[in-house]
């Protein structure tokens, strides 16, 4: 039997506890870990778990490795606020203002672990936090503050809050962390709070950057199906209606698509990865850009293929009664091993026509699937693959295109539905009245007038 997260856990904190030479008693870590554990474990967490934290230790040293179990700690708009054991470790320093966090006026006073945080975030006392502006990393780094507080010295505590902080994703290469880091620990080291010199400065920047790139090397990723596979684990994480497996409605599904592919859209290639001090090379930052263009390209092909099967769902969910579950029209997501009956059961067959070249990376990551199971979805696009078998590529590339106009407003379910071409409509409204018996009067009469 292997060993379980827990244990690997308290193994990860005592191991760094010893590298460090932290004052760390062994029911202090096991307190620690038990913490760490719970709110890591929480069924709003897909993506960001201690699987996550595992990755990151492989040849790690003590202050990445810790930087590592911290940084996802808090996820204040997954986890619907944050976790009372961390709310406990703020006590007044954090106030909610509405739905927002923000800095009390007194933050951090007499408190150096805290101020160094401050500090290396560029935060100051009675300042908004934002969800986007590092809330999460912030947070996070707080909490390895107050943990550690008197039982690291501040020199790495500072270390580790500087690798939390390079984790906040997607800044402009000239807002990157490298330059400002720098920056703000020589402001800190000057006011005497803790003494750096420029050597020590530039290693724990050096290191920063380096977790930063970790925290997002999927996006650098050869096969991107792996890339999917892991980036789908943040659909439920963002999308609460999604953990209801088999709940979710095909709306609900066909909108957290589309919030996937604007976060695809908004990204930009060459603010991703960041160097510092010539690591990495310019040779291989140009390599892990161009990985993260393709991939970034891929996934939006990939959504827009899978947002036109959802949408035609949609769209004969509307003009038969209204928005359904999506078990209710496709199925269940069968267990392991198993089979049942499925939307793709109810239409006629449609084998690959000769067009089609089944190299292709989105037919193939179609037919064959992301490579992990999901906890929601299937793993392959059974019925994205049909839509791409049975349309000519015009039609499919317009249908497309047609899709994202309908989702905006800008068109009719009618007229949306009318570019598939009557003979495909009649077929697919015959199988969904086959497949869904309540819809099956409507759905017959709507294809019969086709």
């Amino acid at each position: 039997m292997g060993q379980g997260m827990i244990h690997k856990l308290i193994d990860v904190l005592i191991k760094i506890s010893r590298d460090l030479s932290a004052s760390c008693d062994c029911l202090y870590i096991e307190k620690t870990a038990i913490t760490v554990h719970r709110i890591m474990s929480y069924q709003s967490r897909q993506f960001h778990t201690l699987e996550h934290v595992f990755g990151f230790l492989e040849g790690a040293d003590a202050q990445t490795a810790l930087a590592a179990v911290f940084h996802d700690l808090v996820y204040y708009q997954v986890d619907d606020g944050l976790p009372p054991e961390i709310e406990a470790l703020f006590g007044a320093g954090i106030e909610k203002r509405g739905s927002s966090l923000a800095l009390s006026e007194l933050f951090a006073e007499g408190d150096e672990p805290a101020q160094a945080c401050m500090a290396i975030f560029g935060f100051e006392a009675g300042a908004s936090l934002s969800p986007f502006g590092g809330l999460n990393e912030f947070l996070s780094a707080l909490a390895m503050a107050r943990l550690f507080a008197n039982r690291l010295p501040l020199e790495e505590i500072v270390a580790v809050a500087t690798c939390i902080e390079a984790s906040i994703p997607f800044r402009a290469p000239a807002d990157g962390p490298a330059k400002a880091l720098r920056a703000r620990l020589e402001a800190l080291s000057a006011s005497g709070t803790v003494r750096l010199d420029e050597e020590r400065i530039a290693l724990i920047v050096r290191r920063a950057v380096a977790f930063g790139n970790a925290d997002v090397k999927d996006f650098s990723l050869d096969d991107p199906g792996r890339f999917l596979s892991n980036t789908w684990k943040l659909l439920p994480e963002s999308n609460a209606s999604l953990r209801r497996k088999g709940v979710f409605s095909i709306k609900e599904y066909r909108v957290a698509l589309q919030k996937m592919l604007g976060f695809f859209r908004s990204l930009n290639a060459d603010a991703i990865y960041h160097d510092f001090d010539g690591a990495p090379t310019s040779a291989e930052m140009r390599v892990l850009r161009e990985a993260a263009a393709r991939n970034l390209a891929f996934a939006q092909t990939y959504m827009k293929a899978k947002l036109l099967a959802v949408g035609l769902l949609e769209a004969l969910a509307e003009v038969s009664g209204g928005d359904a579950p999506m078990a209710l029209f496709m199925g269940d997501i069968p267990a392991e091993g198993e089979s049942g009956e499925d939307i793709l059961s109810s239409l006629p067959p449609a084998p690959a026509p000769k067009w089609i070249d089944t190299g292709n990376p989105l037919y193939r990551l179609l037919k064959d699937g992301r490579l992990d199971e999901s906890s929601f979805d299937l793993k392959n696009s059974p019925l994205a693959l049909y839509l791409y078998h049975r349309l000519l590529p015009g039609v499919w590339k317009s249908q497309v295109d047609a899709a994202e106009s309908h989702f905006a407003g800008k068109s009719g379910v009618e007229d949306f539905l009318a570019g598939f071409g009557e003979d495909f409509l009649r077929d697919f409204a015959r199988g969904c009245a086959r497949m869904v018996p309540t819809r099956r009067e409507a759905l017959e009469a709507w294809a019969a007038r086709r």
